[in-house]
């Protein structure tokens, strides 16, 4: 990590304690969504402020470190569970920072510590200057990737192919121009297998940038970057996984169709060569999908909806709670777009409900129902008009028989939230109007 040799040690906890709370009551936000802009403007900028500190503006020592490694759980979990791309990103490169003691260094960090200094100082930089110091920061970058590469003796078959097949110079690719080289995608393809954890996840995140920037090179294997990435997906370590999961996500934004249904094949419950917690990960690669494709989403509707009812019957316990979690937030999003649909997800959710042993998966299914008039409102008596009689017999049934009390409370929220949806259809509330009529 690039220091100035003018800046100040570093020793006040006063700003990670800071930046710790702000964590803390961001995800308590989200537990309870209840989630604000004005919270959401404070984590940026408590987060900008980490980024100050990994870029530069003071001087970190170990110690220093190890306080801020207080902070990694707390980056992880907002990683996972916050709706904003661009803090979920941002808060997977503040962990990869801290974790390798500011060895490397992404783009998102060196553009959240120059917008947070911006902040303070808006008279400070010009636009030149702030392009002189990106530019520098991405040399730096490079570079450590290239020093990291010594020990390439140890990669795998499948690296020796890529190589192979990447390094003869096609028709199609001589043809076109990119800001990237032959040699460079060579590089950064093998050290995607890399046996260091941080030359590994830096490369992923390359190859992540160049498919967002479109860099045709790069596009032009897509398949071996999809293969890639699912591969990495069954890495242990946390950086590498959530790496590979956005660089799937971006891959899919260009090719969705394709990507889209070979990720289906691989979280489908009748493919058997992956462990549960690979398959798990492909579940939050599809709903990051299904999120960034919006109203899009329908076009791929009923081999989404499929996927994830086999999955609720999968012989794993924790996979059928996934896909039944996975479910409900499609069918949030689907709206009207349910059609007729909604009678086999009525009919999964009813069976799993009352006859699933597991206690986890029957809080899913009625936490499905939950979602669904949640998300509905009173837009529930017209999507739902032909199973909405069915629901409220299931939640009945819970809250009489259940005797899980987990599910007890979840099957009562649903219940208040048709009742409410129920009186605001048969009694609309009164709206005074005033009507000027023109008498002739």
């Amino acid at each position: 990590m690039c220091s100035c040799l003018s800046a100040p040690a570093y020793h006040d906890c006063s700003v990670v304690d800071f930046v710790a709370a702000t964590l803390h009551r961001a995800c308590a936000s989200l537990a309870h969504q209840t989630e604000s802009t004005v919270e959401s403007q404070t984590l940026s900028m408590s987060m900008g402020l980490v980024a100050v500190m990994l870029g530069g503006a003071v001087q970190l020592k170990s110690d220093d470190f190890a306080v801020l490694k207080q902070l990694l759980p707390l980056l992880e979990k907002v990683s996972n569970t916050y709706p904003d791309p661009v803090i979920q990103e941002l808060a997977v490169d503040l962990r990869i920072t801290i974790s390798t003691h500011g060895a490397f260094s992404t783009e998102a960090v060196s553009v959240a510590a120059q917008s947070t200094l911006n902040k303070k100082h808006p008279e400070g930089k010009t636009e030149r200057q702030q392009q002189t110091n990106h530019e520098g920061h991405t040399d730096m970058s490079h570079s450590y990737l290239k020093q990291q590469k010594s020990n390439e003796t140890g990669l795998e078959s499948d690296a020796a192919f890529i190589s192979q097949d990447v390094s003869e110079p096609g028709t199609t690719a001589n043809q076109k121009s990119g800001s990237i080289t032959t040699e460079q995608l060579q590089e950064v393809l093998l050290s995607a297998y890399d046996p260091q954890i941080p030359t590994r996840a830096a490369a992923l995140r390359t190859l992540s940038r160049w498919i967002e920037q479109r860099e045709a090179r790069a596009l032009e294997v897509q398949e071996k970057l999809l293969k890639i990435f699912l591969e990495n997906l069954e890495h242990e370590d946390t950086f590498v996984y959530l790496s590979a999961i956005q660089g799937i996500a971006l891959l899919s934004d260009a090719y969705p169709e394709n990507i889209l249904l070979c990720l289906l094949a691989q979280y489908d419950s009748g493919n058997n060569k992956h462990t549960p917690e690979t398959r798990m990960k492909v579940g939050e690669v599809l709903m990051r999908i299904v999120r960034a494709l919006g109203d899009m989403v329908s076009k791929y509707r009923e081999p989404l909806i499929h996927t994830f009812l086999r999955g609720a019957r999968d012989p794993d316990s924790a996979h059928r709670a996934s896909s039944l979690s996975n479910l409900g937030e499609l069918c949030q999003r689907l709206d009207f777009l349910l059609g007729s649909v909604v009678h086999e997800v009525t009919a999964c959710l009813i069976a799993v409900a009352k006859t699933d042993h597991e206690v986890q998966v029957r809080r899913a299914a009625i936490h499905v129902i939950v979602l669904l008039l949640r998300g509905l409102s009173q837009k529930a008596t017209e999507v739902l008009r032909d199973v909405l009689k069915d629901l409220y017999h299931l939640l009945k049934h819970v809250v009489h028989l259940e005797p899980d009390d987990v599910a007890k409370v979840h099957a009562q929220l649903a219940l208040e939230e048709l009742d409410e949806i129920m009186r605001n259809f048969l009694f609309p509330p009164q709206k005074l109007e005033k009507k000027i009529v023109v008498l002739p």
